[in-house]
């Protein structure tokens, strides 16, 4: 597996790559995750892992491929967008959407990738303004 950040910035209206080494807060990062086979022979059940690092906030609607999974926990896998369970002041529950600033980990089902070539996991963040 190959991972690259790159720093995504506009420049006269699109999107220019630069390098990811470097980043202030409110910078916004996609991460590219290449898996690729080397053997000859295919390999199956190929599970793509992408964690969201601390100070850093996932973006939406921008994994690729889709669908993807995330969590919160890099335990506990569920679709995009995350729901929980809360209950109101009354002790009623009800269900809310995690806030995408909760979100640690993204996850592909990739399944098999033959031999000699690759496939491509992606996401953006943007770099915290404030807070862990």
């Amino acid at each position: 597996m190959n991972l690259v950040a790159n720093k995504i910035v506009k420049s006269d209206g699109t999107e220019v790559q630069q390098s990811g080494q470097t980043a202030k807060p409110g910078d916004m990062i996609e991460y590219v995750a290449e898996y690729r086979n080397t053997d000859k022979a295919a390999v199956r059940n190929v599970v793509a892992t992408l964690p969201v690092p601390a100070g850093m906030e996932y973006l939406p609607d921008t994994e690729s491929p889709r669908p993807a999974l995330a969590s919160t926990d890099g335990t506990h896998f569920s679709a995009i967008p995350l729901k929980r369970t809360v209950r109101t002041t009354t002790g009623k529950p009800t269900e809310e959407l995690v806030p995408y600033s909760e979100y640690r980990t993204l996850r592909w089902d990739l399944g098999e990738i033959t031999g000699s070539a690759s496939k491509t996991v992606k996401a953006r963040v943007r770099v915290k303004t404030q807070g862990p």
